[in-house]
């Protein structure tokens, strides 16, 4: 019975200090999928030039 006192109590001094607080948010509808490409090999050192400002630049 004091547990459940107690319980309401902290529960209305976090309303006086904080106010009404959003609701929960549930993770499942905030997630958002994307579509990703496949990763690419890292370059050797036999790799050209061209193919090495590529992989640096992020392509």
């Amino acid at each position: 019975m004091d547990k459940q006192i107690a319980d309401l109590e902290s529960a209305r001094d976090r309303a006086t200090r904080f106010g009404k607080l959003p609701a929960r948010i549930h993770p499942e509808e905030a997630v958002e999928a994307v579509d990703t490409a496949a990763p690419q090999p890292r370059p050797t050192g036999a790799a050209t030039e061209e193919l090495r400002q590529v992989f640096l630049a992020g392509g």
